[in-house]
């Protein structure tokens, strides 16, 4: 009996259900997303904010991660007006990269469901700092706290979850040993065959500001299921919501008796960057980054050169076309609503709204171009100064570059329907917080809205007709990439042209997204995010590519 039996009996049924999950794509969430006390307890939520209060302006370190460290090194900000004053130890690259190698010779030898189970029991742990999580989110990425709980709690976990499950089923797809057995006549052959899954090396992690866990869980994750080390590469600007999951995680493996450098961090600054660095090493042989499209493209040339695994998410322009609808309210309601969550700052939040020149059908009649615009714009105003949700669902600009991109878009050509305002955040009161901009824009302003505004910012933009549309957003596509594209139609034939040129082009799309879901959304084990078809990236999570490139099958002949 192995030491890991206990883990492997604790969480066998988990793991069973979110492998059907993967497998018939139907709702399943193993952590629930809502922070209630009655679920997390009810002493939970103020515990975890007095623990990330208790990190401010102090040292944070890594007991179990081994290593020479030469400086401590933090520039955390809040978006919500205050320094964070951490400082994280900058740990040597060659010795985290050779503390990485040799926890890789006793991790690949447990079997792929032991490892399951003792990365589910990594996870459990860890999502008793869900709320300490929370709050590092919130106040280093500017997202409202119950987005923050979310997005680096239950629905990042799913993802890593999910990544586990899709690795095992992976990895157990097809017997390891087989006695081989070809008649010849009056004679047989006899082989014995096994089947080694071999993982390819470290796996390299880039990390970015805005969802430093829910981007990175998923390839550390399919990492280190398929018998990989991983490191955890931050982004210098949000490096709590990670240093928190790592602390935690190597300390529930170094209680199993598993050596914890199978997951490290590396923290290092803007102004002595070392992704590149990390990234080149021989022995580092997958990579995962989240991103610009310029940094991108410089990783994917040394993954190129250097014949590396890459997985990327680069950046894309998400656009939106409105034919026709039963209600124009609920459209604008739900257009408004993605738009202007966590301030526009998600890789699939919408940024062109593609709208006939004619304007469109709706249930009670045609609706003009203008009046629609004006609704949206209405609906947008509405939700940003909305005492109760406004504040909450803008959140704050992560950073300046964002806030400096908002005050641009302005001078650059269109007419502005709606003008960014100062938005009160409760409790800070310098937050970085800022209204959507929505600009009109001609057709032939291609040069402007065919690159990704990263923020608040949304272009209305008429078009001769819809068919039109579709094929400028499935130009685009193309060209630029998407992580989303959404459709609002009645009319079957437009359904039908749309899904097949959108899908063709490489785009994920969604047809007329109401009421409480929206496009920003990816539900794990369903969703799968990103496609992997467009500039916008070459990864998706979580199809079988994304763990199974992390390994190969090689096999052994033995003839008795």
């Amino acid at each position: 009996m192995s030491n890991f039996s206990k883990y492997l009996e604790l969480h066998s049924e988990s793991i069973q259900k979110a492998i059907r999950a993967v497998t018939d794509r139907s709702f399943y969430a193993h952590w629930p997303e809502i922070p209630s006390g009655k679920i997390y307890g009810e002493t939970a939520q103020a515990e975890g904010e007095e623990r990330f209060k208790a990190m401010i302006n102090s040292i944070f370190t890594f007991p179990h991660q081994s290593g020479t460290v030469s400086s401590t090194v933090g520039e955390e900000q809040s978006p919500y007006g205050f320094p964070m004053g951490i400082l994280y130890p900058r740990f040597d690259i060659d010795e985290t990269i050779k503390k990485s190698v040799i926890a890789q010779k006793t991790w690949k030898a447990i079997s792929a469901s032991e490892r399951a189970a003792i990365l589910l029991e990594v996870l459990e742990r860890a999502s008793k700092k869900f709320f300490d999580i929370a709050f590092a989110t919130q106040h280093t990425t500017g997202q409202g706290f119950m987005m923050s709980f979310q997005a680096s709690g239950p629905h990042a976990f799913d993802r890593a979850l999910e990544a586990i499950a899709v690795g095992l089923k992976s990895l157990q797809s097809f017997e390891s040993s087989v006695t081989w057995v070809k008649p010849m006549g009056k004679m047989e052959v006899t082989v014995q065959k096994e089947f080694v899954s071999v993982p390819k090396g470290i796996g390299v992690v880039v990390g970015c500001s805005t969802f430093p866990l829910w981007n990175s869980l998923p390839g550390m994750f399919a990492n280190i299921i398929t018998g990989n080390t991983t490191i955890a590469k931050t982004h210098p600007l949000s490096v709590l919501p990670m240093a928190i999951f790592v602390h935690s995680a190597q300390e529930t493996l170094v209680s199993l008796g598993v050596d914890p450098h199978i997951i490290q961090i590396v923290v290092d600054s803007k102004d002595q960057p070392k992704t590149i660095e990390l990234c080149s090493h021989p022995d580092v042989q997958i990579i995962d980054y989240t991103g610009s499209t310029k940094f991108g493209n410089v990783l994917e040339e040394i993954a190129q050169k250097n014949k590396k695994v890459i997985f990327t998410e680069k950046a894309g322009v998400n656009s939106v076309l409105i034919d026709s609808v039963k209600s124009l309210d609920a459209v604008a309601d739900n257009l408004a609503f993605s738009i202007s969550l966590y301030s526009g700052q998600m890789c699939t939040a919408p940024q062109n709204i593609f709208i006939p020149k004619d304007g469109i059908q709706t249930s009670d009649g045609s609706i003009s171009f203008d009046e629609v615009a004006q609704t949206i714009v209405a609906k947008v105003q509405q939700l940003a100064t909305n005492p109760k949700a406004g504040a909450g669902t803008l959140g704050a600009l992560q950073n300046n570059d964002t806030y400096n991109r908002v005050k641009e878009v302005t001078t650059v050509g269109g007419t502005v329907l709606l003008e960014s305002q100062k938005i009160e955040q409760p409790n800070f009161e310098s937050a970085r917080s800022f209204s959507p901009v929505v600009i009109q824009l001609d057709q032939k302003d291609s040069t402007i809205y065919s690159k990704e505004w990263f923020g608040p910012i949304a272009f209305v933009i008429p078009v001769d007709t819809a068919e039109k549309g579709i094929e400028v957003m499935s130009d685009l596509i193309r060209k630029e990439g998407a992580l989303s594209a959404s459709l609002y139609t009645q009319n079957p034939s437009i359904e039908e042209k749309a899904t097949e040129e959108i899908v063709e082009s490489g785009a994920p799309l969604s047809i007329n997204f109401t009421g409480p879901i929206w496009v920003n959304q990816s539900a794990s084990f369903s969703d799968m995010h990103g496609s992997g078809a467009s500039p916008a990236g070459n990864a998706t999570f979580s199809d079988l590519s994304f763990v199974s490139n992390r390994y190969n099958v090689i096999g052994v002949r033995k003839v008795s």
